[in-house]
């Protein structure tokens, strides 16, 4: 009864998960070498790496230096992680056009990826409790791969983005970390202002607040957006959301006003899939929007608290295959 009740509040039916010793890193790795030799990129044309991820291998150095070494990228290219998860995409395709408008870089490698499935909270067949149970059906590891370059028509209409500190525990990994470094403790299951048993390792949400967040964030940031681009609501032929749940998507997709034909959802096959999930829904969803002329609008919203959205005029996107592994 409870896994029937949060699936369909999540709208989750299944989701990919790891095999024991896989990482996020790995996602990345594949699906960099997937996309390089589907785009017959030499791998010393690449100027800037970046890898989205909330889950490296770890603590230091920076995981993308491993996919730079397991890539082959050359020395002089510029590599570096960003600690981000719900608005990762959208944040990291903002930070690699302005390398591409800088002039600094002519190509750079987006790669997102997340592995939440047993690794900070308890898998699906362990859970006990409903606060385990709902984390782990809601999460699903995943990674996308996104090669930009400066040639070529502008496709890139605006963006926006913004950020809300006073909300960083809305969505909070407490434990782990140096400020609560490991220790015996940090398995031990104490009660939360609610009453429900959890660790100081596990994911922990306040739904209320984040919904709140969402509800009041994200319509002024795609007006904003839109405002830039010039573009009227009607315009946007698809808007992709990050795929935070189901109830959340929908109560914010009647909000703004889009008809379901243009909003795409690939939670009930993948997941929350965190960084990676508006790429992957982008091309497991919307491929035949990718293939025509399309007008983008992509939404990411949730850890930090963040938020961000692009618009993009697309005539043709280049597609690799979805790898699984």
């Amino acid at each position: 009864a409870d896994v029937d009740r949060i699936v369909a509040n999540l709208g989750i039916e299944r989701h990919r998960e790891v095999m024991p010793g896989q990482t996020a890193i790995d996602l990345c790795i594949a699906a960099g070498n997937g996309l390089l030799e589907h785009m017959k990129w030499p791998r010393e044309s690449v100027d800037v790496l970046i890898v989205v991820s909330q889950t490296p291998d770890h603590p230091m150095p920076g995981s993308s230096h491993r996919v730079h070494k397991e890539l082959g990228l050359r020395n002089t290219s510029m590599c570096f992680d960003v600690t981000l998860g719900c608005s990762g995409f959208t944040h990291g395709m903002i930070i690699a056009r302005s390398f591409l408008n800088s002039g600094y870089a002519k190509r750079a490698l987006l790669l997102c990826a997340d592995t939440g499935t047993h690794r900070f909270h308890t898998g699906i067949r362990e859970a006990r409790r409903e606060a385990e149970l709902g984390n782990a059906i809601l999460c699903g590891d995943g990674a996308g791969a996104v090669a930009l370059e400066a040639e070529g028509p502008e496709q890139w209409r605006a963006d926006a983005f913004g950020a809300d500190g006073s909300g960083y525990q809305y969505i909070h990994i407490p434990g782990g970390a140096h400020k609560s470094y490991w220790g015996p403790e940090l398995l031990e299951y104490t009660a939360d202002k609610d009453g429900k048993l959890k660790r100081p390792i596990d994911l922990q949400m306040q739904g209320a607040d984040v919904f709140s967040f969402t509800i009041r964030r994200v319509p002024p940031l795609v007006d904003e957006v839109l405002k830039r681009a010039g573009w009227a609501k009607d315009d946007v032929d698809v808007a992709v959301f990050h795929q935070a749940n189901k109830f959340i998507m929908e109560f914010l997709r009647k909000k703004l006003g889009l008809p379901p034909e243009k909003v795409p959802y690939s939670i009930e096959e993948y997941g929350n899939t965190s960084s990676a999930s508006i790429p992957l829904t982008m091309r497991v969803r919307a491929e035949a929007q990718l293939a025509k002329p399309t007008k983008w609008l992509l939404l990411g919203f949730g850890a930090g608290l963040s938020w961000s959205g692009i618009a993009l005029e697309t005539d043709h996107v280049e597609t690799a295959p979805v790898v699984e592994i």
